[in-house]
Formats: structure tokens, sequence, C-alpha cells
């Protein structure tokens, strides 16, 4: 059902979201049949406000009203990703070239390995970091099938 249901959401929503400028990064379905609750996670070149995240709620929340006014009333949360936000294809690394990031490797011996550095490159075969937190600064090219995880580290 979950499934079927972020499906149903995204075929509603995104429309919407485009619309507002936006792009939904995320549909999470929880919470029990009787009250059920969609998170979505919004994105935007200049970063989602609270008037975002209300306007596409408002709108999303009336939308499924008027298609879907059989269904159980859905409870809608609607966020950004936050400062730290997950990289998760290659259009979250294009948005955040030359900012600080951290990526956590797979290497030979299924252990983890964490890299942290200025993202200063991306190509069709992985990205290029810069690392000037060790005495030797150098740059350090990834290949995307050793990147399990990456994101952004916050910078003040």
């Amino acid at each position: 059902m979950a499934e079927n249901l972020e499906q149903a959401i995204r075929q509603e929503g995104d429309p919407l979201a485009r619309a507002l400028g936006l792009e939904i990064l995320e549909v999470q379905c929880m919470g029990s049949p009787t009250k059920p609750l969609v998170r979505l996670i919004l994105d935007k070149d200049e970063g989602v406000g609270i008037e975002d995240c209300e306007q596409f709620h408002q709108s999303l929340r009336r939308t499924w009203e008027v298609t879907h006014p059989e269904g159980p009333l859905y409870r809608f949360e609607i966020s950004s990703p936050g400062l730290d936000r997950p990289l998760k294809d290659h259009k979250d690394f294009q948005r955040v070239m030359s900012k600080l990031i951290r990526v956590i490797l797979r290497d030979a011996l299924d252990k983890n390995t964490v890299v942290v550095g200025r993202l200063i490159a991306l190509s069709e075969t992985g990205i290029t970091l810069h690392d000037n937190q060790h005495r030797k600064p150098q740059d350090i090219a990834l290949a995307w099938e050793n990147i399990v995880k990456a994101k952004v580290e916050v910078e003040f």
C-alpha cells in the first residue's frame, strides 16, 4: 500500500511542486491505517523556506481532498532537507558544487572510510574533492560505485 500511496502522492504533488518552483525529493508514508502520515521533503536551488512548505502543503491538501474524497484523511508533513542534507544523485551533487561534503566510501575490505573535502568536480565516473584538512592538501577522485553515503557538512 505504501508504494501505491507514494506513487499517487508523487503523481498529484509533482505538478504542484513544479508550479511553485519546488522539487519533491522524498516521500515517506507511515502511521497507522486510521491515521496515515505522509512526509514530503522539498527542495529548490535557493533553499526551501517555511512559506514554500506552507504553500505546497495547502495546495496538496486541497488537491488531495478533491481527487480522493473517499479515502482516509491523510496528515501531510512538509519540510526541507536541512543544512546537512543527504546527497543521493548527480543533481544533488551539482547543487552543492564548491561546498564542503562528507563522503562514506566502501573499501575493498567491506569497511567504510570517511573523506571530507570541498567538492570541486563532478563527472560521469565520480566526484573530486579537495582535501585541505591534512598537512599536505590534495585532490581526491572518488568513483560513484564506491560512494555509500554523502552529505553536506555544515560550515559556520
